[in-house]
C-alpha cells in the first residue's frame, strides 16, 4: 500500500490517524473523521484561519438499503410531489427501484429519463431536464452520477426547490460541492450551484456500479495528492488563502478512499461505503474552503483540456475521475524532476521573455478548438504570461524555494503511485486512454490556461525548467 503524507511543519510524515484530534473534530466510532459532526453542526469556526466554514448538506445516508429511507426524507421536508431525474443507465440502476418505493408509499411524482445514455453536463442536458420539470413539483430527486448531480444542482438554482441526491456510483467528489462542472460553449467551467440537502448512497447500488465508475471515484480522490500540494505552493508564490484544517479534512478523505480502494474494486460493500464517505467529505472540504483548491489543480486541468478537445473535435474522452487519476502520474514525475532543479534567475527571465504567446494561443486554438477563445480572453485580463510581471513572481519562487521543495517532498513517489494504480486496474499509460504521448504533452502544456490558478505547468515555465515541448516530454517521461 502506498503511503500518503500530510504537510505538517513539524513532521511532514505525520500519521493521518491523528487528523481528527488536530482539526478539533470528534473521532467517531466508525473511525471516520467528522462527517456526522460536520453535518449536524452545519460547519465550524476555524481556529486556524479564523473563518466560519459552512456546510449546506444536512444529511448523508450511506448504508445498505438506504433508498428505503427516501419517503421519510420527503416527509421531513414537507414535500408531496418530487421530480425524479435520471438517465437510461441510472434509471435501471436505481431509478426504477425509487419509483417503486414512492408508489408503495403513495407518493405522487413526476419522472423523467434523459434521452442519452451518457448525457453531457451541458446546456442541452440542463435544458432537457428543465423543460420536463413540472411546475407543481415541490422537490427534486436526482438519480445518478456526476452529470445528473450537476444538472440537478443547477435546477435548484432555477426552481428554488429542495434537492435530494440518490447516488448510483461512488464515481466523483461532487456529491456535496457547491458548484456544477459544466460544458458551456466549449469551455469546461465551474458554476456556483446548490448541493443536495440530503445525500442517499445505497451501497447495494453503489457496489454494483460499472467498474470504471468505481475507479473514477478513486481517481478523482487520488487527484488530491497534487491539488493539496499545489495549494500550499500557491501560498508561497501568489499569497493565496489557505486553511490547514480544510486541507487536513481533504487529506483524511483521500486516505480513506485510497485505503479502501483494493477492497472497493472487489465490490466489498463496506469498502464502497468508505469510498462514498470519503467522496462526500471531499465535497464538503471544497464547500468549507469556498474554493476548489483543495480538490483540483494541474491534474484536473489536464482532464479539462482533453474534455474541451473532445467537445470541439469529437475525440475520445473518459470519465472525469479516470482522466484526473491518470494525470496524477505525469504530474508526480514532473514534480520529482522539478525537485532536483534549482532556478537560475537570469536564465529563467531570459527564457520567459522569449516565450511567444501568440504562438501559444495558436496552439490552444488548434488543439482545444472553440473553448480556446474563452481562455485567451481570460489571459488578456490576467496577464499570466506578461514578461513584466514575471520577475517579481520569480523572486518569490526563489526566496521560497526551500518551502516549495518541502511541500513537493510530501507527495508520493511516482513509482509507488504507478504500482498502486496497476494493483487496482487503473490506467497508467496514455495509450490505455486512447491518447498519444504528443496529445498528453499538449494537455500538460495548455493546462495552465484553463483557470487563473497557479499550477505545475506555470511553475515549470516560471522557473525556466520548461522552454519547449521537448522539455515537457522529458519532464513527464517515466
Amino acid at each position: 500500500m502506498m503511503n500518503y503524507y500530510v504537510n505538517e511543519a513539524q513532521d511532514p510524515r505525520a500519521d493521518l490517524s491523528t487528523l481528527p484530534q488536530r482539526t478539533g473534530m470528534k473521532k467517531k466510532s466508525s473511525g471516520f473523521s467528522g462527517l456526522e459532526q460536520l453535518l449536524s453542526d452545519g460547519g465550524f469556526r476555524c481556529s486556524a484561519c479564523g473563518r466560519f466554514h459552512p456546510v449546506t448538506v444536512k444529511k448523508a445516508l450511506i448504508s445498505d438499503g438506504a433508498l428505503s429511507l427516501l419517503p421519510g426524507e420527503l416527509a421531513s421536508l414537507g414535500v408531496s410531489k418530487p421530480y425524479v431525474l435520471s438517465d437510461p443507465n441510472t434509471f435501471e440502476a436505481a431509478g426504477r427501484r425509487i419509483l417503486g418505493i414512492l408508489d408503495a408509499a403513495g407518493i405522487e411524482y413526476k419522472s423523467y429519463v434523459l434521452s442519452k445514455k451518457r448525457p453531457a453536463p451541458d446546456e442541452r442536458t440542463l435544458g432537457e431536464a428543465v423543460m420536463r420539470f413540472g411546475p407543481d413539483c415541490d422537490c427534486i430527486i436526482g438519480v445518478g452520477g456526476g452529470v445528473i448531480n450537476d444538472t440537478c444542482k443547477m435546477m435548484t438554482n432555477l426552481t428554488h426547490r429542495p434537492y435530494i441526491y440518490c447516488a448510483t456510483a461512488p464515481s466523483m467528489d461532487g456529491y456535496a460541492s457547491t458548484s456544477s462542472s459544466m460544458d458551456a460553449l466549449g469551455l469546461k467551467t465551474s458554476i456556483p450551484s446548490n448541493p443536495a440537502g440530503t445525500i442517499i448512497a445505497d451501497t447495494s447500488v453503489l457496489a454494483d456500479a460499472p467498474m470504471e465508475m468505481i475507479l473514477a471515484g478513486i481517481g478523482d480522490m487520488a487527484a488530491k495528492y497534487v491539488s493539496l500540494v499545489e495549494w500550499r505552493i500557491a501560498t508561497v508564490i501568489t499569497g493565496e488563502y489557505y486553511c490547514p484544517e480544510v486541507a487536513d479534512m481533504m487529506a483524511s478523505s483521500l486516505r480513506r478512499v485510497i485505503e479502501s480502494a483494493p477492497a472497493a474494486v472487489k465490490r466489498d460493500r463496506a469498502a464502497v461505503a468508505a469510498t462514498a464517505e470519503g467522496l462526500v467529505l471531499a465535497g464538503l472540504a471544497m464547500t468549507c474552503a469556498g474554493v476548489s483548491r483543495p480538490a483540483s489543480g494541474m491534474e484536473h486541468y489536464i482532464s479539462h483540456i482533453r474534455d474541451m478537445r473532445g467537445l470541439s473535435f469529437g475525440t475520445r474522452t473518459d470519465l472525469h475521475g479516470i482522466q484526473c487519476g491518470f494525470a496524477v502520474l505525469p504530474c508526480l514525475r514532473a514534480y520529482e524532476k522539478l525537485r532536483r532543479f534549482t532556478p537560475d534567475r537570469k536564465e529563467a527571465i531570459r527564457a520567459f521573455a522569449a516565450f511567444d504567446y501568440r504562438e501559444h494561443a495558436g496552439q490552444l486554438r488548434a488543439f482545444v478548438g472553440e473553448g480556446a477563445e474563452a481562455m485567451i480572453s481570460l489571459e488578456a485580463k490576467e496577464g499570466k504570461y506578461d514578461p513584466e510581471k514575471h520577475p517579481a513572481r520569480l523572486d518569490r519562487i526563489i526566496a521560497g524555494w526551500d518551502r516549495i521543495c518541502g511541500y513537493i517532498d510530501t507527495l508520493p513517489k511516482a513509482a509507488d503511485y504507478e504500482a498502486f494504480c496497476r494493483s487496482i486496474g487503473f490506467p497508467t499509460t496514455p495509450e490505455e486512454l486512447g491518447m498519444t504521448e504528443d496529445e498528453l504533452v499538449s494537455c500538460f502544456d495548455l493546462a495552465g490556461d484553463v483557470r487563473d490558478k497557479y499550477v505545475l505547468s506555470r511553475l515549470c515555465r516560471d522557473t525556466g525548467l520548461v522552454k519547449t515541448r521537448d522539455d515537457i516530454y522529458s519532464l513527464i517521461a517515466p
